[in-house]
């Protein structure tokens, strides 16, 4: 699951070429995706390895995040052609009532006060609840993480995770402070 930057920057750099050849169109165009936000969306990918998973059936990896989400531009950009399990991920966008079968939910920060409300949208239990907060863990997020003193923190509520049927691996428990 090692990616190369120069294989992600080489398709990125190729069209924004075209795109100044072709009068400068698909510049103007390209949203600007803030680096922090693409570290911040890279956390996912480094967690979910350290979750004991039930089996997929589903051909892909779903990762949601609410269709207003702040970092979703930078979701579809890093996990364009990510895989995880073996399985090709597909970021959705999502909105609120819509019922998907999503592995991973990148939760916004404006879900942070009602994540049970959001678990009953969710298709099936088994779903990873993922969201940036100091706080979140403790609020009913499975795992949380926030930058401190310049460090990448970590936090997993440990009962909400396995009342999902959910288990985090003694490795990511190591790594991070856990909350119940």
């Amino acid at each position: 699951m090692k990616r190369r930057l120069a294989l992600r920057a080489a398709p990125l750099a190729g069209a924004l070429l075209w795109g100044a050849l072709a009068g400068g169109r698909a510049l103007a165009q390209a949203p600007a995706i803030d680096k922090a936000d693409l570290v911040k969306v890279s956390v996912i990918e480094k967690v979910v390895r350290f979750i004991d998973w039930p089996p997929m059936r589903e051909a892909q990896f779903f990762l949601c995040a609410p269709a207003e989400h702040p970092q979703m531009s930078a979701l579809k950009a890093y996990y364009e052609n990510v895989t995880i399990g073996d399985k090709p991920v597909s970021v959705q966008a999502v909105k609120r009532g819509d019922r998907v079968p999503c592995r991973v939910l990148f939760m916004a920060p404006a879900d942070l006060s009602q994540p049970e409300r959001i678990r009953g949208h969710l298709e099936r239990g088994q779903t990873l609840l993922i969201a940036e907060g100091a706080d979140a863990a403790a609020k009913g997020v499975h795992i949380a993480f926030y930058i401190d003193a310049g460090r990448l923190k970590l936090e997993v509520n440990r009962k909400s995770l396995e009342t999902s049927g959910l288990k985090a691996s003694f490795r990511l428990l190591e790594v991070a402070r856990v909350v119940d």
